[in-house]
């Protein structure tokens, strides 16, 4: 296939030799309109198209549904099976514009109502559908990248950092005071480094989700499992839970964990304390529960709170990537909740959190 969006190579599979005829005049219009020559192969049945296409990889693909030996969406659905990296735009009759628009959904380019074609709007459906093509490719080889990205960042990476945590705690009672200060430090950045590594993957997934498959989710359970990881990682930290959370279920998905840990997470670590405290409290009415994530950090200015959950937004003096609050937002806003931050008192951040709630009979 070409790098560019004008086809050498068409495949026309249509068994109406005048529809086939129209359509070939149509290309050649285009040609003598200034645009490179292209090759039209022509079938009349599916299975005739198919042996094209065994021989040859067009740059299109041009499918009338009702063939011979086929007929609607299988007709679409073989074709898929054997040419998934080519670009089908599917041609349909006046009373076929609703199948038209489900072969779309199934995953043709383009359709084409053959009436109202003209060699305009067929070089133009044309050239779109390549280069929606060309697009989708591109986006499903990087998310076989990030997939691999993750794998390494949940797995290789955590397991050498876990490491490095490990053997620096158990070098503390033999250092000597002068030298725990830096071990501190060795300690915390790991940790970070965990976290951040958490994070990644979890943006991976939420972007590989085509969509977000919400469910009830039992709020003690992920509140539970976050702070108790939260006070293994960070052990100088004073994490705590208050508020009755028994059987309050809100409207989210596996995810929710992250909007946790990334919270308790940023009041820890971007704390400016000896010893950082950090207290979630949650409230629960019929509709809503609203989760307060309080630290006793420095507190983010009021200029700074609108754009605190920007994606890459960084705190002053953070070696962080600013991604862990972005894919918060994200995700808040995916279950369709919303997300705010107010100060605390006397000192600190509260990281409002107000989420849709579930029925508790759900299961």
């Amino acid at each position: 296939m070409t790098g560019s969006t004008r086809p050498d190579r068409v495949v026309l599979i249509e068994d109406n030799p005048g529809d086939a005829r129209l359509i070939e005049e149509m290309l050649a219009e285009c040609r003598r309109s200034g645009e490179p020559t292209a090759d039209v192969h022509h079938a009349e049945s599916l299975a005739a198209g198919l042996d094209r296409l065994t021989t040859d990889e067009p740059d299109v693909v041009l499918l009338d549904l009702q063939l011979p030996d086929s007929s609607g969406l299988e007709t679409l659905e073989t074709l898929l099976d054997r040419v998934e990296g080519v670009p089908v735009v599917v041609l349909t009759g006046m009373p076929e514009t609703a199948l038209g628009i489900e072969a779309v959904a199934n995953g043709a380019q383009d359709y084409l109502v053959k009436d109202d074609v003209t060699p305009e709007v067929l070089s133009r459906t044309i050239r779109y559908s390549i280069e929606r093509k060309r697009t989708e490719r591109e986006l499903e080889r990087r998310t076989e990248e990030l997939t691999i990205l993750n794998h390494l960042t949940r797995h290789d990476i955590r397991n050498d950092i876990s490491l490095v945590v490990g053997r620096a705690r158990e070098l503390a009672e033999h250092v000597e005071p002068r030298g725990q200060s830096a071990l501190d430090e060795i300690v915390q950045s790991s940790n970070h480094v965990l976290q951040l590594t958490r994070t990644v993957g979890d943006v991976v997934e939420s972007i590989s989700e085509e969509e977000t498959d919400l469910r009830p989710v039992v709020l003690s359970r992920v509140l539970g499992i976050e702070i108790e990881k939260a006070q293994g990682l960070y052990q100088g930290a004073e994490i705590s839970l208050e508020g009755d959370v028994a059987g309050v279920r809100v409207r989210a998905n596996d995810l929710l964990s992250s909007v946790v840990g990334n919270l308790i997470s940023n009041a820890v670590f971007y704390n400016d304390k000896a010893v950082p405290v950090v207290v979630l409290t949650v409230e629960a009415d019929e509709e809503i529960v609203t989760l307060r994530v309080a630290d006793n950090g420095p507190g983010i200015p009021d200029r700074r709170k609108d754009s605190v959950f920007a994606k890459g937004e960084r705190g002053p003096g953070s070696a962080g990537m600013g991604i862990g609050l972005s894919l918060v937002d994200r995700l808040v806003e995916r279950y369709g909740g919303e997300i705010h931050i107010e100060d605390n008192e006397p000192v600190g951040s509260v990281f409002r959190v107000e989420l849709l709630r579930a029925p508790a009979t759900n299961p």
